[in-house]
């Protein structure tokens, strides 16, 4: 069984647009998922990159990286709103979903509350309403180390941006455009690389 891990943060609309992706791809090949929160920002910081890329482009550049994401959830049918609270802090929803036994349908509604119904999901409120309980939330204290750990294995991996999809522990894809990339791994392509 191939696996499947998908480098995400909350904070990304590309992100966002490849977890939408990302299950059904699982399921059409056979995969086995395995979700891999970071927080993006301190990866940046991390790699001496800006926290918000879109942010030092050009005003041209910024005017087509938002209609590249509306391009891309039109083709894939994936509702999408850009975020009024862009950038995101994504600290207590990505340890809610360390925390959480089975976090696949919460990530989903974390990102549709965040990249289509325009809710800051920074809100305890906001990640109960998508599936979160009170226990989680008081669990989520508890993922500190679980999310550096992740966001140290992220950069010893040499991921530097999501969505980043690896195929079984070798094959990197980064960006939610390498879809068909990644799908054509799972059933046995082998890319150079």
């Amino acid at each position: 069984m191939p696996t499947l891990e998908v480098w995400f943060d909350y904070a990304s609309p590309f992100a966002y647009l490849g977890v939408s992706q990302a299950e059904a791809m699982a399921r059409r090949t056979g995969a086995e998922l395995r979700w891999r929160p970071i927080l993006l920002g301190g990866l940046f910081r991390d790699l001496g990159q800006v926290d918000v890329p879109l942010f030092a482009m050009g005003p041209d550049k910024q005017a087509y990286v938002l209609k590249d994401l509306e391009r891309w959830a039109w083709w894939w049918g994936v509702p999408f709103r850009y975020s009024p609270h862009f950038p995101l802090r994504t600290v207590l929803p990505l340890r809610v979903t360390l925390a959480h036994p089975r976090p696949g349908d919460f990530i989903r509604r974390v990102f549709r509350a965040a990249w289509a119904e325009e809710q800051d999901i920074s809100q305890p409120e906001v990640l109960l309403a998508c599936g979160a309980t009170p226990e989680l939330l008081e669990r989520a204290a508890e993922q500190k180390e679980s999310l550096r750990q992740n966001n140290e294995a992220a950069k010893a991996a040499g991921i530097f941006g999501v969505p980043t999809f690896v195929v079984d522990g070798q094959h990197h894809f980064w960006g939610q455009d390498r879809i068909s990339l990644v799908e054509a791994t799972l059933t046995g392509m082998q890319p150079p690389g």
